[in-house]
């Protein structure tokens, strides 16, 4: 089983600002879009998967969202499922944190 996160970030998660700021970890790998954009998954170079991207949601009811999370920020607007490939070493949830570096959020692991 994968590891499920949770972005929580004012700005909404797409493939190019996942490209973007994964490029210094991984310059030769691929994002691939599914279902019009619900879902994309970032592939190394070698083609293994390292971690899925759901589309952002807004947050409708923040009190019940923030429950759903360890130690959440006072404020967010969008909420966005990630998962970490399975036996991962490192490499999906660096990912991650890179991209919510990239767009102000915070990681947060779900309850």
């Amino acid at each position: 089983m994968g590891t499920e996160l949770v972005l929580l970030s004012d700005i909404e998660i797409t493939g190019e600002r996942v490209v973007a700021a994964c490029a210094d970890e991984h310059p030769e790998g691929t994002y691939i879009a599914y279902r019009g954009g619900d879902l994309g998954q970032l592939l190394d170079a070698e083609q293994r998967p390292l971690l899925t991207v759901f589309r952002s949601r807004p947050v409708s009811q923040p009190r019940e969202a923030a429950a759903a999370v360890v130690d959440p920020p006072s404020t967010f607007a969008l909420w966005t499922d990630m998962t970490i490939a399975y036996g991962d070493k490192g490499a999906g949830r660096a990912a991650a944190e890179a991209i919510a570096r990239a767009v102000d959020g915070v990681i947060k692991e779900r309850i």
